[in-house]
């Protein structure tokens, strides 16, 4: 099974978050505006501390060279100031009032996988890992915390018979991969994560905590379903409605490099018109790009009955006009299918972590890695894959892990109107990615340079066959144009309710809303 990120590389929530039970006080804090920006020099961080139910962690502190590491090792330059761990919304609201009390910038981070390194700062980082909780309510929904592991969640509800909608990657949060709409095996069949989204609780820059739904704060519901996070609040808990996928089928089959052009055209055409129960990836992936050959690589998960796979992928073979190298296919659990997917099938759930989360965790932390990606609603020509592949293939350099990954859209995610949600991207057929990983820990300047302009030179081939739209969850610092790319005719939406809820855009980065 194919990881994109890995190969780049339970308790219970309180009733009144589950039902929403409206909006809680604010705390006494200043104007989240620019009259309560001030240095950050002379901060007495022991004051706090002592609020904090969890743990304040500082740069004297001998965790804090954990704390401070996102899943990524690019961004390991950024120190932040503190990292502090919250236990509960009240956590939440002292880390904000003190942040904004004292000047001091502050990002919130649950997954800590933002591919731009939104998820730190030289401020105060607002961790949310200790948010972690997961319940099946009474109404059958699912209410889990921001903080909340991909894994640790498939683990919890698969005893119940029910999933969550989650992506490829165990150790991803629903405080980000939700509101940033959130693709994965189901999502052809369900929809988007955000599509599944009930309800949130969020804590605003003034340190109100709203619920967002349908029925209270519909317009903030509406941007928490695809405006990206980070952007409006800090999403503490997310009520969702699950799925009932106790079995899937997995497939796997493989090509030779030679047969790329054939199956990358006969894979487009395969899941435009295929059924809503086929989830596909197809990914050209070259482990490294200094000596050997790329290998094609065609993946996914089958939500319909068994016996109706054999027959879909016989016609994905018959259109390829070539048998493939190795072909396989296995019914299993979902909670198999997915360890399998993270990566993990040889691990337990504690051990299905990145390094550091605990004494347990075993995946290893990432190197380095550019995601350069657009969305298409229509099969790319025979001469634009060869464009493609040529630039795939182009100025090969030892030690990049090179991948063009193709991932299966439409079906149930294309059922609502562009405008239902913020998520825009509702007329698309799948996601089209030059992603490249570099091997080496001590990677060089050169090394760094060289991967981004083959990234570069990807994302400009393949940019005139797409809608012009890009993936808001695989965010790329470099797009010029992503206000449109991520939010289309959206944005302006999107700006109003920034407006409303953070009119001093406290809550702010590089490719923040407003």
């Amino acid at each position: 099974m194919l990881d994109r990120r890995t190969v780049l590389r339970a308790g219970a929530v309180a009733a009144a978050a589950a039902a929403g039970a409206g909006a809680t006080g604010p705390v006494a804090a200043s104007p989240a505006g620019p009259a309560a920006r001030r240095t950050g020099g002379g901060v007495d961080w022991s004051e706090l501390g002592r609020r904090l139910s969890g743990n304040l962690v500082l740069p004297s502190d001998s965790g804090y060279e954990r704390a401070r590491k996102l899943y990524s090792g690019q961004f390991d330059g950024i120190r932040p100031q503190a990292v502090a761990y919250c236990r509960g919304e009240a956590d939440v609201r002292t880390t904000l009032a003190f942040a904004q009390d004292h000047g001091l910038p502050l990002v919130p981070r649950s997954g800590g996988h933002s591919f731009g390194g939104y998820s730190t700062g030289e401020g105060i980082v607002l961790d949310l890992s200790r948010l972690n909780t997961v319940a099946l309510t009474p109404r059958n929904t699912v209410v889990m915390g921001a903080g909340t592991q991909q894994v640790d969640a498939l683990t919890a509800l698969s005893p119940r018979g029910v999933v969550v909608a989650g992506g490829n990657c165990p150790g991803v949060c629903p405080g980000g991969f939700v509101p940033g709409g959130g693709l994965g095996w189901q999502t052809r069949k369900f929809g988007m994560a955000c599509d599944r989204l009930v309800s949130a609780r969020i804590v605003l820059a003034d340190g109100r905590t709203v619920t967002a739904s349908a029925a209270e704060n519909p317009d903030l519901f509406w941007a928490t379903r695809g405006g990206g996070g980070g952007n409006f609040g800090v999403i503490t808990s997310l009520e969702l409605r699950p799925t009932d996928v106790p079995t899937l089928v997995t497939y796997n089959l493989t090509w030779p490099w030679e047969a790329a052009q054939r199956v990358v055209e006969a894979w487009q055409h395969w899941i435009i018109g295929g059924p809503r129960d086929l989830g596909a990836a197809l990914a050209v992936q070259w482990p490294d790009a200094g000596k050997g050959a790329p290998v094609v690589v065609v993946t996914g998960a089958w939500l319909g009955a068994a016996d109706a796979l054999d027959p879909v992928l016989d016609s994905l073979v018959a259109s390829v006009g070539r048998a493939p190298a190795t072909r396989s296919a296995r019914r299993m659990s979902a909670h198999d299918a997915m360890m399998a997917q993270y990566g993990c099938a040889e691990l337990s759930p504690e051990q299905c972590h990145t390094v550091g989360y605990s004494p347990e965790a075993a995946l290893p932390r990432q190197n380095f890695s550019i995601d350069r990606n657009r969305l298409f609603s229509a099969a790319i020509p025979a001469r634009g894959v060869e464009q493609i592949l040529e630039a795939f293939a182009a100025g090969p350099r030892a030690g990049q892990f090179r991948f063009l990954s193709f991932f299966a859209l439409g079906g149930a995610a294309n059922r609502p109107d562009r405008s239902t949600t913020a998520y825009v991207h509702r007329d698309t057929e799948f996601y089209l990615g030059f992603s490249i990983a570099l091997n080496k820990p001590d990677y060089s300047h050169e090394d760094e340079a060289a991967g981004r302009a083959w990234a570069a030179r990807g994302l400009h081939t393949l940019d005139p066959y797409s809608n012009g739209e890009s993936y808001q969850n695989f965010i790329d610092p470099e797009l010029a144009d992503w206000k449109t790319a991520y939010y289309a005719e959206n944005y302006g939406r999107l700006t109003a309710v920034k407006r409303a809820y953070d009119p001093h855009r406290f809550f702010s980065f590089a490719q923040a809303v407003g």
